[in-house]
């Protein structure tokens, strides 16, 4: 089974916990999942390991603190120095899909809104102009603030397990969304503030609608081949 198979059986033994030991099993799930750098193909296999040794152990009576102990924290970090890293390849191939889709979304919803505004309002021009440098710099910044905001909401996920107290509900989506507002803005940012260079191009609203729609169908055939998010 690959990575993505072992997920979807981990959900469905995971029904078999009750409610502290899922607890207790969804941190370490989150805790372990939230190390980027591991290969993910052990780390699910490591996870449903661990979830059967668990509900073998709850049949007896016992608790996740009985058979890993006290700390799960610490007991957690030592699972996760036994997991080998990921491949540079499968690295590559997820940068190179999260630039793909950032840059069909961003020509699909530029496209249309610069498309609405010229034909109905009669604001801007029926082509978008600008140069190539710039536009390759944006996607570029942008994909990097992408990979600081997923490592950010990571570290976030991380820093919410294993808390006596659960914070409030509230708390948290004001805590993502803060978060996403931050990284929308600078994204902005450095798509009003970009210096212009390189040579200028062109290209009808239409074409740039239909690049986007390409990307949009290319990231979804290398999502469905490798089977990078589900």
């Amino acid at each position: 089974m690959n990575a993505i198979d072992i997920m979807k059986l981990n959900n469905e033994k995971r029904k078999q916990l009750n409610s502290e030991n899922e607890q207790y099993y969804e941190d370490m799930i989150v805790y372990i999942r939230t190390n980027a750098m591991k290969s993910e193909q052990q780390t699910e296999e490591v996870l449903l390991e661990l979830l059967e040794h668990l509900l073998a152990a709850q049949e007896q009576g016992r608790t996740a603190k009985d058979i890993f102990g006290e700390d799960l924290k610490a007991y957690c970090e030592e699972v996760i120095q036994e997991i080998p890293g990921e491949k540079a390849s499968k690295n590559v191939l997820f940068l190179f899909y999260l630039l793909i889709d950032l840059a069909a979304v961003l020509m699909i919803f530029l496209g249309i809104l610069s498309y609405a505004l010229y034909h109905f309002f009669g604001i801007g021009t029926r082509s978008l102009t600008f140069p190539i440098g710039t536009g390759i710099s944006v996607v570029l910044i942008d994909g990097v603030l992408l990979a600081i905001w997923i490592y950010l909401i990571f570290r976030w996920m991380k820093g919410s397990t294993f808390k006596t107290k659960k914070p409030n509900k509230f708390i948290e989506f004001l805590q993502i969304w803060l978060m996403s507002m931050i990284f929308i803005g600078l994204t902005m940012l450095v798509f009003l503030f970009m210096p212009e260079f390189g040579t200028v191009l062109s290209i009808p609203l239409s074409i740039i609608i239909g690049l986007g729609i390409i990307l949009f169908i290319v990231k979804t055939i290398l999502n469905k081949r490798y089977r990078i998010t589900k």
